[in-house]
């Protein structure tokens, strides 16, 4: 019974894997012979209807999360191809989906940082995320909940403990995340020197 990580990546400004914006939640496969393949294409086409527009490229591979390494793909799933539209706002700002397995302890809670740039809204122009905002994060929550059936459960995947603990509960909070790993690459730069006058 495996435990699956569903990298998943939208692509936002280039299709390259570096410019690419990468969730990963994970999945605990309970039943008999689940394919990740249909596991990879459930959740693209979820999330293609789920981001809206504008339309962009989301791959979601899958990995066994306690597969002795080198890990290969044992799944990909690719929706609206070489699709790369220009961000309309801070690649950096994100929305967090927090959630846990019970009790909100260290290893059985989690986090994703849900792109602000997926959402379909035209900017972060608020001090604090609005409700309509943090109703889209937590859109989320059904989609991974009910993924695969019932025989597949999200979880929260503890290396430390090797084990999968189902998601029981989930919250988003009215703040702002920064993931500064998800900026572009400078292309330019301002340069001064300071003398005292």
């Amino acid at each position: 019974m495996p435990i699956w990580r569903l990298q998943t990546e939208f692509s936002a400004d280039s299709t390259l894997p570096r410019d690419g914006i990468t969730i990963t939640p994970h999945f605990n496969d309970q039943g008999v012979g689940t394919d990740p393949q249909s596991l990879c294409d459930d959740l693209a086409a979820a999330l293609a209807l789920y981001a809206g527009a504008p339309t962009r490229q989301i791959s979601v591979t899958a990995y066994d999360a306690q597969g002795a390494k080198p890990v290969y793909p044992q799944g990909e799933a690719i929706v609206n191809p070489a699709v790369a539209p220009a961000s309309a706002s801070p690649r950096e700002v994100a929305v967090c989906l927090s959630f846990f397995s019970e009790r909100n302890i260290p290893r059985r809670r989690g986090r994703l940082y849900i792109p602000f740039l997926i959402m379909g809204f035209t900017s972060p122009n608020t001090v604090r995320p609005t409700s309509v905002v943090r109703d889209k994060v937590g859109a989320l929550a059904p989609i991974f909940a009910d993924l695969g059936g019932v025989d597949v459960d999200w979880c929260v995947y503890s290396r430390v403990n090797n084990a999968a603990y189902p998601v029981t509960n989930w919250w988003v909070d009215d703040e702002w995340d920064t993931v500064r790993s998800r900026g572009l690459r400078s292309t330019t730069r301002l340069e001064g020197t300071t003398t005292e006058a």
